[in-house]
């Protein structure tokens, strides 16, 4: 009787095992990613081909504006090896979350990542001019932003930080943990501290001192976040006081991944950071991130031959997510009917902006999937202008690497599609 019982245990166990064997991830020794944003998520897909799948927090109609984790997500944070995510411009609500749950993760801001195009917020002012030329100095901003990070890092004993940063193409992306130990006194052990010490993220002590919670014992964090905000209140002396939490470095525009030459660098810091990860598969992340941007430089060109005879057509966005697109392809709105998508449009703004549309003759209102039409509706109200859809989030498209081009391919298509009709 007991030998049954016996066998009846092991066939229990055995069962057990090639249950969990049957569940288990197809690429178990991969990474495990944890990504915000539905395009974000499609370019570390992208990256992953082959390796592994991330994970991501904000899918579907979701705004990452007023995104609220859910408990059942945490465990996504605490487990991870890897977060990328836009940064706190965009989603602010997941700054502290991200800071402390996934404390032994590389966490890498893609609005600090290296060779990034960076555009300024627009107010109605900036709408109705069309300054091209102010446009350019903020794309000057965004690329001297890092050589000022670069001596911002000179002046504070990290050489080996900023060297290893440098080589790997991401040298100021996720530098997170000197500010977790003031946080949290359990902190990580020492080898999981030289870990993150090797994905540092400098633009945390911005963050960190805008919010007001950083240590007062790094002399040399409130040098760097002195010297970085003081740049970008030269760069950006106004900020409109709509953009609210959208913009804590000083007004730059988050949607970043909207100029798919952004997109590109994104790729490759994605690269750089997995291969550190996970040296095994360095040559697939290399190969991967190359792949991607041979496809979405086809692809841009493609979208700039499409757009080219459309430059100086009217059209109005439903909020102002698509600076990057427009600019990149000099294709400029003339308004946005909503400065963010959480700070209700007011009954002065609409007016204006229904006034503009008929003045000016705008040809396209562009609506979004995720918010209520009915604003659209009354702004070209005696208008000949026509209702359009853009969407800058890819909501309605299925999760995975080729998310990301078919968002670039349908802003460019819904733009000329209207324009054109």
């Amino acid at each position: 009787m007991q030998n049954r019982t016996k066998i009846h245990s092991a066939l229990a166990v055995s069962a057990v095992l090639a249950s969990t064997a049957l569940t288990a991830p197809a690429f178990a020794d991969s990474p495990n990613v944890v990504t915000t944003i539905k395009p974000i998520h499609s370019i570390a897909a992208a990256v992953m081909e082959g390796v592994g799948t991330p994970h991501i927090l904000i899918d579907g109609a979701a705004s990452p504006h007023g995104f609220a984790l859910k408990p059942s997500q945490a465990f996504l944070l605490q487990g991870a090896d890897a977060v990328f995510w836009v940064g706190p411009e965009l989603t602010p609500s997941l700054e502290k979350p991200i800071s402390s749950m996934a404390a032994k993760a590389a966490r890498v801001e893609m609005m600090d990542a290296d060779g990034i195009e960076h555009l300024g917020l627009r107010d109605n002012d900036q709408f109705d001019s069309h300054d091209h030329g102010d446009h350019e100095d903020h794309d000057e901003h965004g690329h001297e932003d890092h050589e000022d990070h670069e001596k911002s890092a000179e002046k504070h004993d990290h050489d080996d930080d900023h060297d290893h940063e440098k080589e790997h193409a991401h040298k100021d992306e996720h530098d997170h943990d000197d500010d977790h130990k003031d946080e949290h006194a359990e902190g990580p052990s020492d080898e999981d501290h030289d870990h993150d010490k090797d994905h540092a993220h400098d633009h945390d002590d911005d963050h960190e001192k805008e919010h007001a919670h950083k240590g007062e014992d790094h002399d040399h964090e409130e040098e760097h976040a002195h010297d970085h905000d003081d740049d970008h209140k030269e760069e950006h002396a106004e900020v409109h006081d709509d953009h609210g939490h959208d913009h804590a470095h000083g007004g730059k525009d988050p949607h970043i991944w909207l100029n798919p030459e952004n997109g590109i660098k994104i790729a490759q810091t994605m690269a750089a950071t997995l291969s550190e990860i996970d040296p095994d598969h360095a040559a697939t992340y290399k190969a991967n991130a190359d792949k991607f941007e041979a496809t979405i430089t086809s692809l841009n060109a493609e979208i700039a031959g499409k757009l080219e005879p459309l430059k100086g057509g009217k059209f109005v966005v439903f909020h102002d997510a698509y600076h990057h697109f427009e600019h990149h392809y000099g294709v400029e709105a003339s308004g946005a009917i909503s400065v963010t998508p959480e700070a209700l449009a007011s009954a002065d703004r609409v007016s204006e902006i229904q006034n503009r549309v008929r003045s000016q003759n705008i040809t396209c209102v562009f609506q979004e999937p995720q918010f209520d039409s009915k604003l659209v509706s009354v702004v070209i109200e005696g208008s000949d202008a026509k209702v359009g859809t853009l969407d800058p989030l890819g909501t309605e498209l299925e999760n995975g690497p080729g998310l990301y081009p078919a968002l670039l391919t349908s802003l460019a298509v819904s733009i000329a599609g209207c324009l054109k009709s």
